[in-house]
């Protein structure tokens, strides 16, 4: 008997696929915080089933950037400076401890891929091409998580990079001077590379920590705001 092709399989390809599509227009800012997600109208842009859509709506709210709404409706999730200090905040915990675990771990290929991804960051930010640059970073970041060898963290790291450059689209958070930024990574490059646990986490732990300022700051302002919106009077 010739053997079929699991028709299963081929849909859950299909919706990795859509969630890929609709996750690129999410992050990128083509569809801002709040946008509604409608099965029909990406069913019929994508041409696949509403199903499918379904299914890759699910998988992005599991990711932080769907909201499902009266278990009915779907939309973008929001942005605002405290869901960006929130991302941040975690975001150090995971990389502090990725990077202590790559140092641990880093073997010659994996720091040959390490210093590639730090030429690249490099090269983008001589040219001065923003989104080049924040490609870069986050590429960086990827590889330095990636030589942890830690299965979970990869994936978490992962949904949450995705998370932060949804808000820092749509929050206006601007990458940092191009030379302290190179510099920030070049040292947290050589720590890693040198298998320097402790200085690796401790560079990964804190090299946002002026974003994280702002953004605390930032935050008790947003709050204070809404706090005087809500009062009665």
């Amino acid at each position: 008997m010739v053997a079929l092709e699991s028709l299963k399989t081929q849909d859950r390809l299909l919706d990795r696929q859509a969630a890929s599509s609709i996750r690129r227009q999410i992050v990128s800012g083509m569809m801002p915080p709040g946008h509604r997600l409608l099965e029909t109208e990406l069913a019929r842009n994508l041409e696949v089933s509403r199903g499918t859509i379904r299914s890759a709506l699910m998988q992005l709210t599991s990711e932080g950037l769907v909201c499902q709404v009266a278990f009915t409706k779907w939309e973008v999730a929001p942005a605002s400076v405290h869901e960006a200090w929130e991302l941040y905040t975690l975001r150090a915990v995971l990389e502090g401890l990725g990077a202590r675990l790559a140092a641990e771990r880093a073997t010659p290929a994996s720091r040959t891929q390490l210093a590639k991804a730090f030429s690249e960051l490099e090269k983008a930010a001589k040219a001065g091409n923003r989104e080049a640059i924040v490609d870069a970073d986050f590429n960086l970041h990827r590889t330095v998580i990636g030589m942890s060898g830690h299965g979970r963290l990869i994936q978490q790291h992962e949904r949450l990079i995705q998370q932060v450059r949804f808000q820092m689209t749509h929050i206006g958070l601007t990458a940092r001077d191009y030379h302290h930024l190179l510099e920030d990574h070049r040292a947290l490059k050589d720590a890693v590379a040198s298998g320097d646990a402790d200085k690796a986490e401790q560079l990964a732990r804190t090299h946002n920590s002026a974003e994280v300022e702002r953004l605390l700051a930032e935050s008790v302002k947003e709050k204070s705001a809404a706090a005087g919106r809500d009062s009665p009077g």
